[in-house]
């Protein structure tokens, strides 16, 4: 795979496997009263509850369990990107072992969708995937899982790939850390 390395993927997926928490009631407390606060109520978010935030046209029980992880725990999770002439580098990481588990296997399981162009359409997903799915063959990924997370170095020759590689690392350092309400603009501007 011209990509990255297949067989580092498969073992990082494998030895990872971690097992998915939720606390839903808190997670869509916190999303219904920002909304109710702004004069929104359902009707606003066309019919999406907090179940379907975490959906896409293929998303597996384990990818949604993996992305509310995240959202619930976005405050443990440390994040630094380095924007490269011709890419971006991030190191994202958490000290709690369950989390990061569910975090390196969505970082991975995103990289191998991206890769394969399996677009999820997630109901949150940030508007600059659509650019790096359509340029997929143009992005170079090389991946080096870590103690507590993992470092993320993509590259590219393309102007407009480099461009939605930074931008979307600079929204994914957003989610971590204002959480929710990032993923609900994201929504928001998605569905408007």
């Amino acid at each position: 795979m011209k990509h990255r390395t297949l067989l580092l993927t498969l073992g990082v997926v494998a030895v990872l496997g971690g097992a998915a928490y939720a606390n839903r009631y808190t997670l869509e407390h916190m999303v219904m009263s920002r909304m109710h606060g702004m004069g929104m109520g359902m009707g606003h978010m066309g019919g999406f509850g907090m179940d379907h935030m975490f959906k896409g046209i293929d998303t597996t029980p384990e990818e949604e369990a993996e992305l509310r992880a995240m959202f619930e725990g976005h405050d443990k999770i440390t994040r630094t990107v380095e924007n490269l002439p011709n890419g971006i580098r991030t190191v994202t990481e958490t000290t709690d072992p369950a989390l990061r588990d569910q975090l390196v296997t969505h970082v991975i399981g995103m990289i191998d969708r991206v890769d394969q162009g399996r677009d999820p359409k997630v109901t949150i997903q940030s508007l600059t995937l659509d650019i790096l799915f359509k340029n997929r063959a143009l992005i170079v990924t090389e991946i080096d899982p870590t103690d507590t997370g993992i470092i993320i170095i993509q590259t590219s020759d393309d102007a407009e790939t480099v461009a939605a590689l930074q931008k979307h690392a600079a929204e994914v350092s957003d989610l971590a850390a204002r959480g929710i309400i990032s993923a609900q603009e994201a929504m928001m501007a998605r569905h408007h």
